[in-house]
C-alpha cells in the first residue's frame, strides 16, 4: 500500500499489512505492518498509543525520537524500539532526508524482550553488527514486497533475531563504542518492487497444503483493493474452492472470507491513523465497493464512524505545542502519526 501522509515520498515508500493467524498469535512473534519510507527533512510524527510495538531501522539519515521528555538521536544504522501500548505521546522529526524500514509486531515474548533490551539500551539501539541485523529484519519485508509465501514460523525467528542482536550485541546509541563504522548497512535500498507474481509451485508432500495457504495469505496482503474471490485464490493454491475453505482454516483459524474482512479493516483503520486519505481514497485503497458499505464495516466492527474515529484518536495524541499556546488563532496542521 502507498501512504498518504505528508513529507513522505509515496513514489519510493511502500508498506503492507498483516494479520496473523491465531496460531501466530498464541506461539510467535509476528509482524502486523511493515513499511520501507522515506523521509523528507522536516517530518513531523506525533502519536499516542496504539496497539504494537514499533521496531525500526535508520538506513540513512537522521530521526529525534522524544518519549516521556526523554530524546534520543538515530543515525543511520541504528535501531529504535519503542512500545506503542504505552499511555503516552512519542514524537519523532526527520532531520535530514531519512529512509526508515519500520515493523509494528507483537506477541507473546514481545513484552519481555523489549523490557529487556529497552532497561539496558534506551529507545535507540547501535549494533556492532548492524549489518547482519538489519539485512534479517529487510528479509520479512521482502516477504511481502516480492510476493512469496509468508512463512509465520520462519518470521518470527528473523524477529527473535534482531531482537536478540540487541540483547548481545547493542549498546546504547551515542557510546563511546558505538563507532561509526558500525552505521553502514549497506547501500540506500532500492525503490520497493511491487510486480509480476511469484509464485511457485512446490512438490506435492506433507507440506504442500501449508505453503499454498502461505502463498495466498501473501498475495491478499499486497492486494487489498482487489476484489479477492475465494475462486481465485482457491486456483493459485490448485485446490477446489470448498478444500481450499477447509485448509485455509485449519492454518489461520479463519474463513477466506473473514481473514479477508481483518485485513482490509486493519488496513483502513491505519489509514485513518497515519494520514489524511478522504473515505473514498480508503475504499479504493482497501477493497469496499462503497463509502456506505466501508462506514457501515467499520462502525459495526468498532462500535464508531471512521471519521468519529480519526478525530477521537487526533485529540488524543495532540497536545498543545508552546507556539501553539502562543498562536490560538493560528491554523494548525495535523500532526502525523509514526508508524
Amino acid at each position: 500500500m502507498t501512504p498518504v501522509e505528508h513529507h513522505v515520498d509515496a513514489a519510493v515508500s511502500h508498506y503492507f499489512v498483516y494479520v496473523p493467524s491465531r496460531n501466530a498469535m498464541r506461539m510467535f512473534l509476528y509482524p502486523t505492518r511493515i513499511g520501507l519510507y522515506r523521509y523528507l527533512k522536516g517530518y513531523w510524527l506525533n502519536r499516542g498509543s496504539f496497539d504494537s510495538f514499533i521496531l525500526m531501522a535508520i538506513y540513512n539519515g537522521t530521526f529525534v525520537f522524544t518519549v516521556n521528555g526523554r530524546r534520543s538521536v538515530a543515525r543511520t544504522g541504528d535501531l529504535v524500539l519503542l512500545d506503542c501500548h504505552a499511555p503516552n505521546v512519542y514524537q519523532a522529526k526527520a532531520e535530514t532526508d531519512c529512509t526508515l524500514l519500520w515493523m509494528h509486531f507483537d506477541g507473546r515474548l514481545a513484552r519481555d524482550f523489549f523490557n529487556a533490551i529497552h532497561s539496558d539500551l534506551g529507545d535507540v539501539i547501535t549494533l556492532r553488527r548492524a549489518t547482519y541485523a538489519i539485512s534479517r529484519f529487510r528479509m520479512i519485508y521482502d516477504t511481502f514486497a516480492e510476493e512469496r509465501k509468508v512463512n509465520e514460523a520462519r518470521m518470527s525467528l528473523i524477529i527473535t533475531e534482531v531482537l536478540t542482536e540487541c540483547l548481545t550485541d547493542g549498546v546504547s546509541a551515542g557510546s563511546p563504542s558505538a563507532f561509526e563504522d558500525n552505521r553502514r548497512p549497506g547501500t540506500e535500498p532500492t525503490d520497493v518492487r511491487t510486480g509480476e507474481n511469484a509464485w511457485r509451485n512446490d512438490k506435492r508432500g506433507s507440506s504442500y497444503n501449508q505453503h499454498a495457504i502461505e502463498e495466498t495469505l501473501s498475495y491478499i496482503a499486497t492486494h487489498l483493493s482487489e476484489p479477492l474471490p475465494v475462486s481465485q485464490l482457491a486456483a493459485m493454491a490448485l485446490m477446489s474452492e470448498y478444500y481450499y475453505i477447509r485448509v485455509f482454516r485449519q492454518v489461520t483459524g479463519y474463513t477466506p472470507h473473514t481473514y479477508i474482512v481483518n485485513a482490509r479493516m486493519h488496513a483502513a483503520k491505519y489509514m485513518l491513523l497515519t494520514g489524511d486519505a478522504t473515505l473514498k481514497e480508503i475504499c479504493a485503497a482497501c477493497g469496499f465497493s462503497s463509502t456506505s458499505a466501508f462506514c457501515a464495516a467499520f462502525r459495526k466492527r468498532f462500535g464508531v464512524t471512521p471519521l468519529t474515529f480519526r478525530a477521537a484518536a487526533k485529540t488524543s495524541a495532540m497536545p498543545e505545542s508552546d507556539e501553539s499556546r502562543a498562536h490560538p488563532a493560528r491554523n494548525r496542521t495535523p500532526h502525523h502519526r509514526p508508524r
